[in-house]
């Protein structure tokens, strides 16, 4: 810096990270990796939606909470206590229980493979959207970024996808 400049304060979170020596950098190709789970679990996602009832695809939904706690504990090696596997429990019940009804509705108007494949597809896309939280708590647990740059750059990868899909449909 020239010496007439006056110095920037750092954010709170950026002198955190600078004592706590964390990477402030990270290249954009890294942020790539979750950005395609982000697209193929949304697109999963919006194909489902055509399929079930929003009310059913919603609270479908709530599995992502199982999903990425298996995930934690297999890939992070975090514990999970009594109380969460008792959570876990309740969860898995109540979107067993929607879907349940819901295809069993769908079997009355005769669309029960339609919702049935919806909340396949569902589940799946829950999936890959577990998968990238824990890629993203790996690929950034020692860096310290701005979230705006993160959300701009992984939108740009997801915006990038959508594109060169766009091309085939």
């Amino acid at each position: 810096k020239e010496s007439g400049e006056p110095e920037v304060p750092l954010s709170p979170g950026m002198q955190m990270a600078v004592e706590k020596k964390k990477l402030t950098k990270i290249h954009p190709l890294w942020l790539a990796i979750p950005a395609t789970c982000d697209f193929t679990a949304s697109t999963l996602m919006f194909v489902a939606l055509t399929m079930v009832p929003p009310s059913v695809y919603q609270m479908m939904r709530g599995i992502i909470v199982v999903i990425t706690a298996l995930l934690s504990v297999v890939f992070l090696k975090r514990k999970l206590y009594r109380h969460h596997w008792t959570s876990i429990v309740f969860i898995v019940l109540g979107v067993a229980e929607v879907g349940y009804v819901a295809i069993r509705r769908g079997t009355e108007g005769n669309t029960a493979g339609s919702v049935g494949m919806g909340i396949c597809l569902l589940l799946v896309s829950q999936c890959f959207t577990g998968a990238q939280f824990i890629i993203e708590e790996i690929l950034l647990g020692d860096y310290y970024l701005d979230p705006l740059v993160i959300v701009g750059t992984e939108g740009m990868w997801g915006l990038s996808y959508y594109l060169l899909a766009l091309i085939p449909m």
